[in-house]
């Protein structure tokens, strides 16, 4: 894990809302057919949805997020799917918590 990294993720409020979301993602994003935003994760149209914000930004948003080990990503079908990473915000927050 990079602290670094993970702290300019976390530097914007979009992105931070999306990795809060993504705590109950049945409670936060709308259903696509198909997908459980559980088991399987959220995909960028849901992140642009939630956001208000265009498809091309909702991905830039994700990108960072995956750069910074904060969430998953996996396939199925034609969508990309993103899932919060647990043991990494967890080690995230210790980290801040050790450093400060």
């Amino acid at each position: 894990m990079n602290l670094d990294l993970a702290l300019k993720a976390l530097d914007n409020p979009h992105r931070r809302t999306v990795l809060s979301a993504m705590r109950d993602p049945r409670r936060h994003f709308k259903p696509a057919v198909g997908i459980d935003p559980v088991a399987d994760g959220v995909c960028v149209l849901q992140v642009a949805a939630l956001l208000g914000v265009n498809q091309s930004t909702a991905s830039t948003y994700m990108s960072m997020l995956r750069d910074a080990g904060l969430v998953s990503v996996s396939r199925i079908g034609k969508y990309t799917l993103y899932k919060r990473n647990e043991q990494s915000v967890a080690e995230v927050a210790a980290a801040i918590v050790r450093e400060l």
